[in-house]
C-alpha cells in the first residue's frame, strides 16, 4: 500500500482481495471485494464478478458512445492522501505497508488525536443488516429478506436487483457496502432497484428509503486483524479451551470456555477482579462458544465505557459472576507490528 490513493483508493482494509473498475482517468466505476467472519471468500464467486465486469462494460461502452450520464461513477475522492500521511504510521513504519497496517495506523491515530468513536470499527455493514441476502451467483441481487427487517419493510422483494445507494451506483455487494460505510451514523439510505413488472411489462425502477435502527452498522469483528490495535483496556490475555484440554478436565464441548492465562496492566480485568486461571463460561448470560477474538468483538458491539459487564466464570471449580465498568478507550499502543 505504499504511496496509494487512500481517497481513491478507498475498500476494506481488513478484506484478503479487493478489484476497482476504472476508466482512463481512474474514475471509479466499482468496487469488487469483501469478505465477513466465516472465510476470506465466501462472499466472492466468478458468476458474480461476472455479472458486475458485464454491467461494468456495458457502461463503458455506452459511454464511449456519448451516452453516458454523469452519475455513471462513484463518487469522486476527496484530496489525494496516502498511508504516509498518517503521522504515527509515517514516523514509526518501515518498509511494506500492508492492507490491515492502514486499517490499524487509522484507528492508532484516531485515538492519539482524541477522535477515537466506536462507529469507526464497524465498517462495510453487510447487506444483511438491512435485512437483504443477496444472490451469490449474482452479487447484487434480492435472494431472500429477512422478515420484519428494515429492507422487507421497505417493500423490497426477492429478484430486486439493487442498482444504487443513495448517489452511488451499485454493481456488486461491495459497492453496497462502500455506500452505507460513507453513509452519515444515522442515515436512512435510499435504495434504488429494478423490479421486474408481472407479464409482458418492462422492468420497473423504484426507490425506497430505509429506516436503520440504532447499531445497524455492527458485524463481527473477531476476524479482522486491525481488531489486535483497537484500544479497549481488557488487561488480560486469554484463550478458548480445545478438545482434548475439556476432555481431560471433565468440561463438555460446545459451550464457552476461555482460560484467562495473564493479568497485564490495568483495564476491564481489574474492573471486574478476573483472576489468572479463571474459565470464562459466559457474556451477559451467552454461552455460545467463541474465541478470545470473537468474545472481544462481543464486547465492542455490546457495550460503551462506563457500562456493566457480566461475566459467568469458574474459579477453583466453582461458578462465580463478575460485574463491573467497561474501561475507557486506551492504548499506549503508536506503531503496529
Amino acid at each position: 500500500m505504499n504511496g496509494v490513493d487512500l481517497a481513491r483508493f478507498e475498500f476494506d482494509y481488513d478484506t484478503t482481495w479487493q478489484a476497482f473498475f476504472l476508466d482512463a482517468e481512474l474514475s471509479v466505476y466499482c468496487r469488487y471485494g469483501g469478505r465477513d467472519e466465516n472465510s476470506p471468500d465466501g462472499r466472492l464467486s466468478k458468476e458474480s464478478l461476472l455479472t458486475t465486469m458485464h454491467e461494468v462494460l456495458e457502461v463503458h461502452e455506452r459511454r464511449k458512445g456519448g451516452a453516458g450520464l454523469a452519475d455513471d461513477f462513484q463518487p469522486p475522492p476527496p484530496a489525494r492522501t496516502t498511508p504516509e500521511d498518517i503521522p504515527l504510521l509515517k514516523a514509526s513504519h518501515q518498509g511494506c505497508v500492508h492492507c490491515h497496517q492502514v486499517q490499524e495506523y487509522r484507528i492508532l491515530q484516531s485515538f492519539h488525536d482524541k477522535k477515537f468513536s466506536q462507529e469507526q470499527l464497524f465498517g462495510y455493514p453487510l447487506p444483511e443488516n438491512l435485512g437483504i441476502h443477496f444472490d451469490p451467483s449474482h452479487g447484487h441481487r434480492v435472494e431472500k429478506l429477512i422478515e420484519g427487517s428494515p429492507a422487507a419493510r421497505a417493500g423490497l422483494a426477492p429478484g430486486d436487483v439493487v442498482i444504487r445507494v443513495g448517489n452511488v451506483p451499485v454493481h456488486s455487494e461491495q459497492d453496497l457496502r462502500w455506500a452505507l460505510h460513507r453513509a452519515p451514523k444515522e442515515d436512512r439510505p435510499t435504495l434504488t432497484f429494478v423490479r421486474n413488472s408481472e407479464g409482458n411489462g418492462p422492468p420497473r425502477i423504484l426507490s425506497v428509503q430505509l429506516a436503520l435502527g440504532p447499531g445497524w452498522r455492527q458485524t463481527e469483528l473477531g476476524w479482522r486483524k486491525s481488531l489486535r490495535s483497537m484500544p479497549m483496556p481488557l488487561g488480560f490475555l486469554a484463550y478458548p479451551m480445545g478438545p482434548e484440554e475439556r476432555r481431560d478436565d471433565g468440561y463438555p464441548e460446545g459451550c464457552m470456555l476461555i482460560k484467562v492465562v495473564s493479568l497485564r496492566g490495568r483495564g476491564l480485568a481489574d474492573n471486574l477482579g478476573l483472576k489468572k486461571g479463571d474459565l470464562i463460561t459466559a457474556l451477559a448470560g451467552r454461552t455460545q462458544p467463541r474465541t478470545f477474538d470473537e468474545l472481544k468483538s462481543d464486547l465492542l458491539r455490546r457495550y460503551v465505557p462506563g457500562e456493566t459487564v457480566q461475566l459467568s466464570i469458574l474459579r477453583d471449580g466453582k461458578p462465580r459472576t463478575l460485574e463491573g465498568p467497561f474501561p475507557d478507550w486506551y492504548t499506549s499502543d503508536t506503531s503496529v507490528p
